[in-house]
């Protein structure tokens, strides 16, 4: 009965460390935004990063052992009147989980959009859902910002009938094309567009 018990522990074990498969890069963006979230409540960084949210970049890290992180993603705030931006670093490992994050100083933003309805890095987050479910459906062209991201970019744009939207363009490591994804005011999509 123990061998029974003990080999089958055995495969249970085995069946978890296999079952997860590695984050993609879109998944790093994604978990990268909801820790910004939670560092902004726990009021560890700035809550410029949740409402002035520019835009994040990730980098996929060469690793010599496997507790070394596999992901560098850097959001960035609306740059101040010198140009230069406040960053939060995130390092992460293959399943996107945060090992660490570090915040380099820069100027106060200026010049970033107000949104009425919702904050900048829920804008980002939800643009985020089109990149990772809309690839699975009926957008295979969406698959290369899925697997490969590699930046994403914030702007606020205005409908024809002067409504405020949110604009958020994609790019991939992969591919020239650029997504962009178009949101109301309120963080609900409109449309998407690879070009």
């Amino acid at each position: 009965m123990n061998k029974l018990i003990g080999a089958a522990a055995v495969t249970l074990a085995t069946s978890f460390a296999f079952a997860a498969d590695p984050a993609t890069s879109a998944k790093a963006v994604e978990l990268a935004c909801h820790r910004i979230e939670n560092l902004v409540t726990l009021k560890k960084i700035d809550d410029a990063f949740e409402t002035k949210f520019a835009g994040i970049t990730v980098d996929v890290l060469p690793q010599s052992k496997a507790s070394d992180p596999v992901f560098r993603v850097t959001a960035s705030v609306y740059a101040g009147a010198d140009g230069k931006s406040t960053q939060i670093i995130i390092l992460m490992d293959n399943q996107a989980r945060a090992l660490s994050n570090v915040v380099v100083a820069g100027s106060a933003p200026v010049n970033a959009p107000e949104w009425p309805d919702t904050d900048s890095v829920n804008m980002a987050e939800n643009s985020l859902h089109y990149v990772l479910e809309g690839w699975q459906t009926t957008k295979p062209e969406v698959k290369p910002f899925y697997t490969d991201l590699k930046a994403m970019r914030l702007t606020q744009a205005k409908d024809s009938a002067g409504q405020i939207l949110a604009k958020a363009e994609f790019l991939s490591s992969v591919v020239s094309t650029t997504l962009t994804v178009y949101l109301k005011s309120d963080g609900s999509f409109l449309s998407a567009e690879v070009k």
